[in-house]
């Protein structure tokens, strides 16, 4: 059981470490300004042959961590990756009718997808959160708790600096103090970054310190 344990603990970091990797050059990426031409397209195949290192590694230690425990972690992640796939490939093939008359088939098929968006991004997030909340029960560490306030928390402050007529960055200072017109300005373009960082370095400290799992009761 030990060695399966090492197993988890090795394939969770090095999942987490390819999320927080990534995380980082993508802040650089956002620093530097890399938004466009041939070295874009490159670096853009290189991530996504990343985050598909990151996903396979990710599951088969969940499988191997329901299996010892009982969790049903696996399968929720699958069910999450999935989700994305078929997000991903819709969004490819999502008809552009804002430049054209539109028919009343692309008209249910639009309305259809803006309810199904929602709706899956949801169940990814709470996915997402009980996968951790399970990893932290049935592994002893905290940090999984840790880590999944640390989302919910970020999340709020990002939707409060950026969404709705009420979001922080939506609103202008009240006096032309162009300091806080850039701090306000970098809030809004650098929060996300932080957030995945900071969530990515705890995360990466509670695969760390997973030493049993424990069977579910």
């Amino acid at each position: 059981m030990q060695d399966t344990v090492s197993q988890v603990r090795k394939e969770g970091i090095i999942s987490t470490g390819i999320d927080l990797f990534l995380s980082a050059v993508l802040a650089v990426f956002k620093v530097i300004g890399l938004a466009s031409g041939g070295m874009f397209l490159i670096v853009s195949g290189i991530f996504i042959a990343l985050i598909c290192f990151s996903v396979i590694y990710r599951l088969r230690a969940l499988r191997k961590i329901s299996m010892l425990s009982g969790i049903k972690a696996a399968a929720l992640y699958r069910n999450c990756v999935i989700i994305g796939i078929c997000f991903v490939a819709l969004l490819l093939f999502y008809p552009a009718g804002c430049y054209r008359e539109v028919t009343i088939k692309e008209m249910i098929e639009e309305t259809i997808w803006n309810l199904a968006a929602p709706a899956a991004a949801i169940y990814i997030i709470v996915a997402w959160l009980r996968i951790n909340f399970s990893l932290a029960r049935v592994s002893g560490v905290s940090a999984f708790r840790t880590y999944v306030w640390l989302c919910v928390g970020f999340l709020a402050l990002n939707i409060l600096c950026g969404a709705g007529p009420f979001g922080l960055t939506n609103s202008k200072p009240q006096t032309d103090d162009t300091v806080a017109a850039l701090v306000i300005t970098s809030l809004k373009e650098f929060l996300p970054f932080a957030a995945l960082i900071i969530t990515g370095i705890v995360h990466l400290l509670a695969w760390s310190k997973i030493e049993n799992i424990s069977a579910e009761v």
